[in-house]
């Protein structure tokens, strides 16, 4: 089989190139995707690729670099530039250095990216020579990393590893807080320099991999198939990710730990939630620490988030600062727990409280601080000895984080889905507004962003827009006597075929009917 990679610093293009073509059908083995040339190269030393996709601008090392490195290693790989549409200087100087075709990115299909890797699998000098299936070695593994955290590879391509990964998953602390004074591009200004201090460490090798799921959230895949390397030296290393984001971006971060698995495979995806899920023990025993489940003696967070789905009711009327339904489970909470042993009401109260520090605590530390949600919730509601003072205590809780909500809600403690809505709704008319810009605006990436979105409000975030500009469209047909195409420009289409189609699908009727219909004497 011959061996592709692709290289670009955007993660969404990654992905949707390794998602487009059935590589292993066209007779290669996507060895993994890079976020810089740099990193390609490190994985080139062990595994050569035949065909590398490559972006040109880049971080660390850009693809002119790239290329240039790769011949100078004495490798020919066939090498294709994703390139941009003012690119094309850049371009001419890749055709110079050796690249072998280019493509603009704004035109990728899935037909035209099997069209160039159909073209350079017959220009290959290699092509129809065939490998016999062996084990993934330590350095390959690292590579396919990606596509499998990525969910765009079976976790059985890893193999079953002698010893496998310390995985750690960095959670940043206070990232809502920090967005504003990093500005807008948080892919430029955060996330990307966050990997880049990571990726030029010289602890990181070929078999590790570095992978962010969104702005919050990142993930550290750190090999023991290294001579000399164990548990501790990943833990080591791991502080001094932590210490370095601290130093240099003043970002501070919680890690959660999750220990080696000999058979991923099996475990891959339960390993990396025990990782996310050990970050959460920040809001029982303090932020910026690096936890694992020797800290269980004290709480479990794991039985608690799985838990979660019984509190959902009650989060999403505290959340939506839904007073009468609060009042409504508040009833029911305080009667279940003065009906139970003092052990069980106060674990009860410690569900619902912890998966409210959860949920605040995750846009504004400080201010689940403020409210009395802190980690020192454990210790305080292990300490009631009634059930009388237990009722007090959790109601009195309640009762000022509802005081906050309604005083502060929309000024110090915003949504940021529901903030992003609201952005939505004071934009929809810009025909050039889009989904990137509204996820930015919200701090998650886009696919992330649309899932909480639908998830938040019942409503997908396509319909909902769409279902703004139609209700603003039957406005004006009603109002005024715009035409169709002035109409669909000033709700923001920009093609009044699309806006006629949009407005049928949302109504079941056309724009010149509902007019009809709706206006007695239209001029």
């Amino acid at each position: 089989m011959l061996r592709a990679m692709i290289v670009d610093d955007e993660m969404m293009v990654r992905t949707a190139l390794a998602k487009m073509v059935d590589w292993q059908a066209e007779g290669f083995v996507l060895d993994g995707s890079y976020s810089n040339g740099q990193t390609a190269l490190d994985a080139l030393k062990d595994r050569p690729a035949d065909l590398i996709f490559t972006d040109i601008r880049m971080p660390v090392c850009d693809g002119l670099e790239l290329i240039d490195r790769v011949h100078a290693m004495g490798l020919s790989p066939y090498i294709v530039v994703l390139s941009a549409f003012d690119d094309f200087p850049q371009v001419k100087q890749a055709f110079k250095k050796g690249a072998s075709d280019y493509v603009l990115k704004q035109e990728v299909t899935a037909d035209k990216l099997l069209e160039l890797v159909r073209e350079a699998r017959a220009k290959l000098p290699s092509a129809g020579a065939e490998e016999p299936a062996a084990e993934p070695a330590a350095s390959q593994v690292g590579a396919v990393l990606g596509d499998v955290f990525f969910h765009n590879a079976e976790p059985r391509a890893l193999g079953d590893l002698e010893q496998g990964y310390v995985i750690g998953c960095f959670f940043l602390d206070e990232v809502y807080r920090e967005i504003p004074r990093l500005g807008g591009d948080v892919h430029a200004t955060l996330t990307q320099p966050l990997t880049s201090l990571v990726m030029q460490m010289p602890q990181m090798k070929p078999s590790d991999g570095f992978y962010s799921l969104d702005v919050s959230r990142h993930f550290l895949f750190y090999s023991l198939a290294q001579p000399g390397r164990t548990v501790e030296k990943a833990r080591s290393f791991f502080a001094l990710v932590q210490k370095s984001w601290k130093t240099y971006m003043n970002i501070s971060c919680t890690v959660g730990l999750a220990f080696p698995h000999k058979k991923p495979a099996d475990v891959f995806y339960k390993v990396l939630e025990q990782a996310e899920i050990n970050t959460t023990l920040r809001y029982m025993l303090g932020p910026g620490r690096i936890y694992d489940e020797s800290y269980y003696t004290r709480f479990d967070p794991v039985t608690a988030l799985r838990q979660a789905k019984s509190c959902m009711p009650f989060m999403r009327a505290v959340m939506n600062a839904d007073f009468a339904g609060v009042e409504r489970y508040k009833n029911e909470l305080v009667g279940a727990m003065q009906d139970l042993p003092l052990a069980q009401g106060q674990s009860l109260a410690l569900l619902y409280l912890y998966n409210l520090y959860y949920e605040i605590g995750f846009q504004d530390m400080q201010i689940a601080y403020k409210l009395g949600l802190d980690h020192q919730l454990y210790d305080r509601l292990h300490g009631i000895e009634t059930q009388r003072d237990l009722v007090i205590y959790f109601t009195s809780v309640l009762r000022r984080i509802m005081e906050y909500f309604e005083s502060n809600y929309d000024q110090q403690f915003p949504d940021s889905v529901l903030r992003a809505k609201r952005y939505l709704e004071d934009n929809y008319m810009r025909a050039e507004l889009s989904l990137k810009e509204v996820s930015e605006y919200s701090g998650y990436n886009e696919k992330y962003f649309c899932t909480l979105f639908k998830k938040r409000f019942e409503v997908s975030y396509s319909d909902y827009l769409n279902q703004l500009r139609v209700g603003a469209a039957k406005d004006l047909l009603e109002k005024s006597d715009m035409r169709m195409y002035e109409i669909a420009d000033a709700v923001g289409y920009n093609n009044v075929e699309h806006f006629m189609r949009v407005f049928k699908k949302v109504t079941g009727t056309t724009p010149k009917q509902y007019r009809k219909e709706n206006v007695k004497k239209y001029q």
